[in-house]
């Protein structure tokens, strides 16, 4: 298959302006950079500073690389995501409950284990360790697992 050599300018045109248009679909910033590189590639190729297919895929590549790493950072500052944080109703009512520690819990370890709701979960604390036999009150959810702290003692929940 053969492209007259004036429409490749104008598919790496357009095909920058779908991808730009895209982002409304696909949120997250990426797409806009890509999209931004194919223009930036069409215009290389209207200018004569690429001839072509490996260098236009060549300056395309870097072009991407180069926006997204030093742009999405400055653009997502200006434009930040929307996103919140909201406990559901079972994780709030365990928050303060003491646990056991079964395995050493620390901030580096990933490796640390409590027993809660006749179950082992995974968990870190936010400083320190808690050695296992010790006892920990839950501070909130991380992903699958849960933040814990050194219980001083006091009133069991």
């Amino acid at each position: 298959m053969s492209f007259d050599p004036n429409t490749i300018p104008w598919i790496w045109f357009i095909g920058g302006i779908l991808m730009m248009l895209s982002e409304f679909l696909v949120p997250g910033l990426l797409m806009v950079f890509l999209g931004g590189a194919a223009v930036i590639t069409a215009i290389g190729l209207w200018i004569g500073l690429i001839d072509s297919f490996i260098a236009s895929l060549v300056l395309w590549s870097v072009s991407s690389l180069t926006l997204t790493l030093s742009l999405r950072r400055l653009v997502r500052r200006f434009f930040p995501a929307e996103s919140s944080f909201q406990a559901v109703e079972e994780d709030s009512d365990a928050y303060g409950t003491i646990v056991d520690v079964v395995e050493t819990v620390s901030y580096d370890n990933d490796h640390g284990r409590i027993r809660f709701q006749g179950t082992s979960w995974p968990a870190t604390c936010e400083e320190g360790a808690i050695p296992k036999g010790q006892k920990a009150k839950l501070l909130c959810r991380s992903n699958i697992g849960w933040v814990v702290e050194t219980y001083s003692g006091g009133d069991i929940l």
